[in-house]
């Protein structure tokens, strides 16, 4: 197991422009407290990422947390909008000892009831 990683530039990231809800979650993921991240989650969360369609918190959680320890990451939060009511997009940048060694992402978080509802997470 690898040790991990994870950072955010809380002087660039505008950590007031989020909903609580997405505002705890990102620091909770960033920090790969990935146990904690999941409460932010809904139940049945729809999580996309890597190509995959990940069901529920547990499969989130599984997948999150297996890379965790495979991989050391770095997580630099950039960019937030909101292209919708209830959407949120937010940019980061990812470095690390994983395959490309680097990557920029898009977070986009659907809410609903104070729960992060669906996430998709692009290159």
């Amino acid at each position: 197991m690898n040790d991990t990683t994870a950072s955010t530039d809380t002087t660039t990231f505008d950590w007031d422009a989020l909903p609580e809800v997405l505002a705890s979650y990102l620091r909770a993921h960033v920090a790969q407290d990935f146990a904690t991240a999941m409460t932010y989650l809904a139940e049945d969360v729809a999580v996309l990422d890597d190509g995959k369609t990940l069901h529920g918190r547990q499969a989130t959680f599984e997948v999150f947390d297996r890379s965790a320890q495979d991989y050391r990451v770095e997580t630099t939060l950039g960019s937030v909008s909101r292209p919708a009511d209830d959407v949120w997009e937010v940019g980061s940048h990812l470095s690390g000892d994983f395959p490309g060694g680097e990557v920029d992402l898009r977070m986009i978080f659907t809410l609903a009831d104070d729960t992060i509802q669906q996430l998709e997470i692009t290159v």
